[in-house]
């Protein structure tokens, strides 16, 4: 199995650290976001992952370089937001498996590993993993989804849409796509400026071949500003400021 880690996106949130270090070596307890993304995999066997980015590609190739980190190469994107990046690593790296996908500025305890089992369990074309949010205040930055019985999504909205919340579950920012949809991919992913959160996940939730699973969680933080980006430091330093799932 193959994963991508989406980091091509320019980081304006995190000036001016960002002008010096790409958002996904940016360290957390000194620690690299990478790593805590890597420990998500838990018991599942990755093959091979990529690191799609845009600026700093050479940044990122030298610090896989000088810490000897095996079975990751980078792929090289154009900036043009999660699905079109997508688009532009999946035709380097093919579809000849399932593929887990993640945001690169997460980090949290959820097991990709159980994600899968699901995945597999309900022959899913694309899951997605979801944790539950029912601080509405802080609900409100995300978007939301409506998971059926059945465990499909039968709606997906993206987060700064102005409408009434319809549950309390929102995205954790890991995927994984099944090597049949990828191969007929033409319909939903090709390579051009689009977001996988606006665009494809609303598409794939009408047309009913998008599931969603309740991760247990005890964390969950979205590095993307530096105001999460502080936050996430002092819950791992003092076991505060967190979100909770």
């Amino acid at each position: 199995m193959k994963s991508v880690i989406l980091a091509a996106g320019q980081a304006t949130r995190m000036r001016p650290l960002s002008y010096i270090i790409p958002k996904i070596l940016l360290p957390v307890k000194g620690k690299p976001v990478l790593e805590y993304l890597q420990a998500n995999f838990h018991d599942l066997l990755i093959d091979k992952s990529y690191i799609v980015v845009s600026e700093q590609y050479d940044t990122v190739q030298n610090y896989l370089d000088k810490t000897q980190s095996k079975n990751i190469n980078v792929v090289k994107g154009l900036g043009w937001e999660t699905g079109g990046d997508l688009a532009i690593a999946l035709q380097e790296i093919g579809v000849d498996d399932d593929i887990v996908v993640l945001n690169g500025d997460i980090i949290t305890d959820a097991n990709i590993n159980d994600l899968f089992l699901y995945h597999i369990r309900k022959g899913a074309p694309v899951s997605m993993g979801l944790f539950q949010l029912d601080n509405k205040i802080e609900a409100s930055r995300f978007g939301q989804i409506n998971l059926d019985k059945d465990g499909s999504i039968s709606q997906f909205v993206e987060k700064g849409l102005n409408t009434e919340r319809i549950s309390s579950l929102v995205n954790v920012g890991f995927y994984i796509f099944s090597k049949e949809f990828l191969q007929a991919r033409e319909k939903y992913l090709t390579p051009r400026k689009f977001k996988l959160e606006t665009e494809l996940f609303p598409t794939l939730a009408t047309n009913h071949i998008l599931y969603g699973m309740k991760m247990n969680i005890k964390y969950w933080w979205d590095v993307g500003t530096m105001e999460s980006y502080l936050k996430a430091e002092q819950y791992f330093i003092n076991g505060e400021g967190i979100i909770p799932p």
